[in-house]
């Protein structure tokens, strides 16, 4: 195991005053625009420039995510101790056509590693990845079936490596990822309709539980957990390392 970086990960979960149902991608765009509103003047909310008020296009150190009803926020690097230094309690969020009061928020700091390991690592994904942009679409329409999941890799791998750029994690080792199960679940990003990416994913990189990458991260995409697979599953490119 090659170890790249320790970095900070930071997590609130928001309890409310009364149970919340909704759909997880929905409440998680209301969630970021609620917070936004409550804390007008903490740069940490806005993937916006403070002094020329344009939009960021970078690895977003703050993350939202809904989870059993719950509103999660995820702080990586320098936006974690950021994150636990806020008031959280009493606040009320108009959600939609929902309002709540924060009643509890369950804070968490720990430190997370990246690293190339020696042997390949198992994920699968806990929301869809998205990879494409409507250029890459394009061209991905164009194949038959074993390009298609050769070009999924290849995005696949682009996207890891823009996510590690985006917290400083420089990786200079050969990165190997491949998709080993995939299912591909429409989805929609700010008006406009997506191809994401559910499934499972074998790598070379030790990754924390959690982490995003591809489009839309701070909206909730592209988190993956570790998993173990059965025995008796195998993946065909497991000697390619």
């Amino acid at each position: 195991m090659h170890s790249l970086a320790h970095i900070a990960l930071a997590q609130v979960q928001l309890q409310w005053d009364r149970p919340l149902s909704g759909p997880p991608s929905t409440r998680t765009r209301q969630l970021r625009g609620a917070l936004a509103n409550t804390f007008p003047n903490e740069d940490l909310f806005h993937q916006h420039d403070p002094a020329t008020g344009r939009v960021l296009y970078r690895y977003p150190h703050l993350q939202y995510r809904w989870h059993h009803g719950h509103g999660l926020i995820i702080g990586w690097s320098s936006a974690a101790q950021r994150l636990l230094g806020l008031p959280w309690l009493d606040y009320t969020l108009t959600l939609g056509d929902d309002q709540v009061t924060i009643t509890d928020a369950a804070l968490t700091l720990r430190q997370t590693q990246f690293a190339v390991s020696d042997r390949l690592l198992h994920y699968q994904t806990s929301s869809p990845i998205l990879l494409f942009n409507q250029e890459n679409y394009r061209h991905y329409q164009t194949l038959d079936a074993p390009a298609q999941a050769l070009e999924q890799d290849r995005l696949l791998v682009a996207a890891l490596l823009s996510a590690f750029r985006g917290l400083d994690i420089n990786c200079t080792q050969r990165l190997y990822a491949s998709f080993t199960h995939t299912q591909t679940r429409p989805s929609t990003y700010k008006s406009e309709r997506l191809l994401g990416i559910q499934g499972r994913i074998v790598t070379n990189l030790l990754i924390p539980d959690g982490f995003a990458f591809g489009r839309a991260v701070s909206h909730g995409f592209g988190v993956v957990h570790s998993y173990q697979p059965k025995n008796t599953e195998h993946h065909k490119k497991d000697a390619q390392i």
